[in-house]
């Protein structure tokens, strides 16, 4: 690990001091916190933070995290920079630039380098790492003059935090950058960035513009330029953590999308980890705020249905939106400021994090992103050895000749439960965040045994649940255990029953289309990348646009995003809904009628349709997005398009790969 300046050790050594004399949680008032005096280094990572990951970076989770992280190319001594540039547009609609985004890409590949190599000199020692750093930093601090375009003070956010943290490693390590270099780097920050982020914008857009401005105030000493980062945070109109985060948690571009409402998350939550790095407590404003904030998304971007919804809330510039937005929604997002709210809240504070411990331990181990916040951030200080208690009610049901559904009740644990791992005869072949999981690949005919127990954040195991067997299906066409529901408000109740192969299904309903449907759905919840396959043998023409076939659907709200291939009477259809109340977008697929093959594949949240007139050679119809979880709803659809009048559907040949 490198040699810290002298400067930075006394000021290490007195926080060190200070802090064994305080109570554990001692902080200042929110209302009355200031940094007075800033502490070095102290951006995103403090010289306490150094020393931690410097001692983990040979220990799990640590070790693998590092490791994983460092596959990033932007994360080499060897990387080749992409600048500088004298002008940075992002959005440009003038002709200051050449082209809309001219160098933006650059400088936000070269910042993140930047940062990334900073931080790995400070945690291995390795000197390369430095050089490429200040290389980086010279080569922009000497050249950019100006950032323009509409999106400039999101050029401005997202990138002087970058540049302003690695600057911040560099100049308390002994890392050899120049003094004038560092002025260097000062006046760029000072006057290049700060003008375009002085006076925040809405939502993500403030907390992209707040977290680049307390990141350049720590690095240049400017208490001003601090306190107004702080202020902005607390009471800024449109920009400000109790503007955004109802108390419900809801956030105020939830109603947009799923990734603009985390970034928009994830920007405050950085910004009151550098705060909390000064003395700043901005956590525990607006009652935890931030954490609300965050097992609200988490909740729901882990499957479930939305705890609350206000119709009437959005960002200052746009919605209200009369519904959450599912468009982006995922349960595998690798950026995601999880690791920082668990180490705030849980392991300093002790509390509970139910959905976001169970969205950080879902995350992707591999992803580049999601490695380093592991790296970074998991303290690994909370002192607990409390297993959580073993799960029970479990069942197991067999879908087709080579996949099983399991589902349990959920555990408990002192802290928190962060998931649960499957085994199947005696071994492990699976963690599932949720209580349901999905075994495939298995052998046609075959009885496995199943177990489950439940871990948390520091690996206590609880014991196994009692042991359920199950036996795969027969064959591929078997009979599926269908459940089977009207979805939405249909006019005359519908059925579902099974009989030599044969599902015969009958359904009224307005319609599905639209931004809600109408219909009877026999269906399985399903996780992972599935196949449903079926004839749709016989449609009774209730209407022209009545339909059967095989859908794969995020929820079982009549609002719900949902692909579906389809046979009309004398038509094949394609249609899709790519987010909750959405419009639902339909094509013609071929002028056929039933008997008629159709198909859906799940891979990932990407649903491909399929048709064929012998279900041996198949056409492709259509492809969508939807914006369902870990888990969807997979089976047959049916509408008569005439609401109080059933229609009768029958499938055949249906299987669940």
């Amino acid at each position: 690990m490198p040699q810290r300046s002298t400067k930075a050790k006394l000021m290490s050594t007195m926080l060190v001091i200070i802090m064994l004399l305080i109570p554990a949680y001692s902080v200042a008032s929110p209302e009355t916190a200031e940094a007075a005096t800033f502490t070095h280094p102290g951006i995103m990572h403090n010289a306490t933070d150094l020393t931690r990951m410097s001692a983990n970076q040979n220990t799990e989770p640590w070790k693998s995290a590092l490791a994983n992280f460092k596959t990033d190319s932007k994360a080499s001594s060897s990387y080749a920079k992409q600048g500088p540039y004298s002008t940075v547009c992002r959005n440009d609609s003038t002709s200051t630039c050449t082209s809309t985004n001219y160098g933006n890409s650059a400088l936000e590949n070269d910042a993140r380098a930047a940062y990334y190599n900073a931080l790995l000199w400070n945690v291995t020692g390795t000197q390369a790492y430095a050089n490429k750093a200040i290389e980086i930093l010279n080569a922009w601090s000497s050249t950019l003059t100006s950032i323009a375009g509409t999106d400039a003070q999101l050029a401005a956010g997202d990138n002087g935090i970058f540049l302003a943290n690695a600057g911040e490693l560099l100049r308390y390590s002994n890392s050899g950058w120049a003094a004038a270099n560092i002025t260097q780097l000062e006046n760029m920050l000072t006057n290049v960035f700060y003008p375009h982020i002085q006076s925040p914008g809405d939502a993500n857009w403030g907390g992209s513009a707040m977290k680049s401005m307390i990141s350049i105030a720590i690095f240049t000493n400017n208490q001003t330029m601090f306190d107004s980062a702080i202020s902005n945070f607390r009471t800024n109109a449109c920009a400000s953590v109790t503007r955004n985060v109802m108390s419900t948690g809801q956030i105020s571009e939830s109603g947009r999308d799923q990734v603009h409402a985390l970034g928009g998350l994830g920007n405050l939550t950085v910004v009151a980890e550098i705060a909390w790095k000064q003395g700043v407590d901005l956590f525990g404003d607006g009652d935890n705020r931030l954490l609300a904030g965050s097992e609200y998304w988490s909740n729901y971007n882990l499957g479930n249905e939305p705890t609350s919804w206000d119709s009437t809330y959005g960002r200052c510039t746009m919605g209200p939106w009369s519904g959450i937005n599912g468009t982006g929604r995922s349960a595998t997002i690798g950026w995601a400021q999880n690791e920082i709210i668990y180490a705030h809240y849980v392991t300093r504070k002790g509390l509970t994090a139910p959905y976001t411990t169970s969205y950080m331990n879902g995350m992707p181990a591999t992803d580049t992103d999601a490695a380093l916040l592991t790296f970074a951030y998991r303290l690994g200080t909370t002192t607990d050895s409390t297993k959580p208690s073993a799960p029970t009610g479990l069942t197991v049901k067999p879908l087709s000749d080579k996949v099983i559904n399991l589902s349990w009740s959920p555990s408990t644990d002192n802290i928190a439960v962060s998931g649960y791992k499957i085994y199947r005869n005696g071994t492990i072949v699976g963690y599932s965040p949720t209580t349901d999981y999905t075994d495939a690949g298995l052998t046609t005919s075959t009885a496995y045994n199943y177990q489950v127990s439940a871990y948390d954040a520091k690996s206590n195991t609880s014991t196994t649940s009692s042991t359920v067997s199950a036996t795969t299906l027969s064959s591929a066409n078997a009979q599926i255990p269908f459940s089977s529901q009207d979805i939405g408000s249909v006019g005359v109740a519908g059925s579902y029953s099974y009989s030599a192969g044969t599902y015969t299904i009958k359904g009224a309903g307005s319609d599905i289309w639209d931004k809600s449907d109408q219909f009877r759905f026999a269906y399985v919840p399903l996780k992972g990348d599935r196949t449903i396959t079926a004839r749709v043998a016989s449609l009774t023409n209730t209407h022209s646009s009545a339909k059967a076939g095989v859908m794969i659907r995020e929820s079982l709200f009549e609002d719900a995003s949902n692909v579906y291939a389809a046979m009309k009477p004398g038509l094949a259809v394609f249609q899709n809904r790519t987010a909750p109340g959405a419009i639902t977008n339909s094509t013609t697929s071929a002028t056929v009628s039933a008997p008629y093959w159709v198909r859906a594949t799940r891979s990932g949240n990407t649903v491909t349709t399929y048709i064929s007139a012998n279900g041996v050679t198949w056409t492709q119809t259509g492809s969508s997005s939807i914006s369902a979880a870990s888990t969807a709803y997979v089976g047959l659809a049916v509408t008569s398009h005439a609401n109080t009048t059933l229609t009768t559907a029958t499938f055949d040949n249906v299987s669940v790969q």
